[in-house]
């Protein structure tokens, strides 16, 4: 017998010990059933168009989430009846199994793929691509020739970017109206260059409005009218307060805390304050919220307020010193390549971080999570691998005769073998490819229709799906070895069972 009609014989016969003995058309009729319970209660919950009036009285959230798990176990019980059609009952339990554990790992690493697709969009939207600071927080004096620096070395490298120096103060933010106060840091940024993208994430107002604070200054009927005062450092006011107060902008959570919105007043005070007769006083100047941001990423909501840089000038301790500076370029791919550079230009007297380092250890995490829960989800298709060794165990069992008569026309100890792990073979990978089409199915369910979420809630509108093809390979690649892996002990005790011992036990 030539290798190629050995090896169709072994398959035919491993295919032949997997198949279906009787129907099972009940559990055809359980599916048919959940399906259309589930699309019933969709239809109740509006989902295909209007909804009925006389359906009125049923709760639209729970019709629709409970048609959504009933379509859901329906579509798997309808797939399971039409693998039974097919294979015995233990076969299919085991191709289930791999089925299961298959399409969980897809959606679930797509899931989480996608929510540090969104994180990242949004850190990179919102932070600076690299940040220039000097160590332990120091202020930078002679800044010119170290921004010449930068530039000359960014166009050394064909880098293109926006430069742009920024001063961060700590400060404490107190409501005019009420009493409520939180820290911030008070961050200036040139509007006309800014280095993050903070325009699509503000909820009121815009960044205009920190050079032309007479667009919001009658939007508050607090206002009264006074000058400014030469006494001290030339730059904090006395009452009563000008009318065109400096313009802040804060983020969502502060307005909640403070009880401010767009128009309002509000304290800003340093603890860095100016020496008097009666001794230190904490520097107070009033600002007008020009604008209220949010960006539901929580690191930036509590702790950033922005104005202009000349404002955080005029209200640092330090107004000739700057903070640092911060760069957007035009391609992210030159962030890595660029931070390199600018180390080796500027040495160990500066600091050149990104926003990927400034972001290491949420990053760290959630890659830690991903892996953890690949890990975890094996532990399903570990479960159907040991189904399909206990199956192929029984199988070795019930073929014993079979098995002895087949080594008695010449069947050799290698091809009884490749019969049994052929049927894990034909097991896993049925199981796979029904998981990965039933998972990137869910996937672009999820990516293009969606389950609707609150946002009041929940970061996402909708939750973010992005499928890799590393995952779906890491996917495949353990799916096939942990049921190839099933097969060796079963194959093994069918392998050493000699024409005489089948036969007798047969008797």
């Amino acid at each position: 017998m030539s290798p190629n009609s050995a090896g169709a014989f072994e398959s035919v016969i491993a295919f032949r010990y997997l198949r279906a003995e009787r129907s099972h058309w009940l559990v055809l009729v359980v599916a048919v059933a959940l399906l259309a319970l589930g699309a019933g209660l969709l239809f109740a919950a509006g989902t295909f168009g209007a909804r009925p009036g006389f359906l009125a009285f049923l709760p639209r959230a729970a019709c629709y989430y409970t048609g959504l798990i009933s379509v859901s176990l329906g579509a798997a019980v309808f797939l399971f009846s039409l693998i039974l059609a097919v294979f015995n009952v233990y076969s299919t339990i085991s191709i289930f199994g791999v089925f299961l554990g298959t399409a969980t790992m897809v959606v679930v690493l797509s899931v989480l793929g996608g929510l540090e697709g969104e994180q990242t969009r949004q850190i990179v939207s919102f932070s600076p691509h690299v940040v220039i600071t000097r160590p332990n927080e120091e202020r930078i004096a002679e800044a010119a020739p170290v921004a010449g620096g930068i530039r000359e070395e960014l166009d050394r490298m064909g880098v293109g970017a926006v430069i742009a120096p920024y001063i961060e103060e700590e400060v404490l933010l107190k409501a005019v109206a009420y009493e409520a106060s939180q820290g911030v840091l008070l961050r200036g940024l040139d509007p006309a260059k800014p280095t993050f993208d903070l325009e699509p994430h503000m909820k009121q107002g815009t960044l205009r409005n920190l050079v032309h604070e007479g667009a919001v200054k009658w939007l508050d009927a607090q206002i009264v009218y006074g000058t400014y005062t030469t006494a001290g450092d030339g730059y904090s006011f006395v009452p009563p307060w000008p009318a065109d107060l400096p313009g802040i902008i804060i983020s969502g959570e502060q307005a909640r805390t403070l009880g401010l919105s767009i128009g309002h007043t509000v304290d800003v005070i340093s603890p860095r304050g100016t020496m008097t007769p009666t001794g230190p006083v904490p520097k107070l100047i009033r600002f007008r919220v020009a604008g209220v941001y949010g960006t539901k990423y929580f690191k930036y909501d509590l702790r950033y307020a922005f104005t202009t840089l000349e404002h955080a000038r005029k209200f640092s301790a330090r107004p000739d010193q700057l903070t640092g500076w911060e760069l957007r370029l035009d391609d992210l791919e030159d962030i890595d390549r660029a931070a390199l550079g600018l180390t080796r230009k500027l040495g160990s007297s500066y600091l050149v971080g990104t926003w990927k380092t400034q972001n290491r250890a949420l990053f760290s995490a959630m890659k830690l999570e991903k892996v953890v829960m690949f890990i975890i989800l094996v532990v399903i298709i570990l479960v159907a691998a040991f189904s399909i060794t206990a199956n192929l165990i029984m199988v070795v069992i019930d073929k014993q005769a079979e098995i002895s008569i087949l080594k008695a026309l010449g069947a050799t100890d290698r091809s009884i073998r490749s019969i049994f792990m052929l049927q894990g073979v034909f097991i896993g990978v049925l199981g796979l490819v029904l998981g990965l089409l039933a998972g990137l199915g869910v996937c672009a369910y999820l990516a293009t229709v969606g389950i609707r979420m609150s946002e009041n809630i929940f970061m996402f509108a909708r939750i973010p799906v992005s499928v890799s093809a590393y995952d779906v390979v890491s996917i495949s690649l353990a799916s096939l070895l942990l049921s190839l892996l099933a097969t060796l002990y079963p194959a093994h005790k069918a392998a050493v069972i000699s024409p005489i011992e089948g036969l007798t036990a047969e008797d």
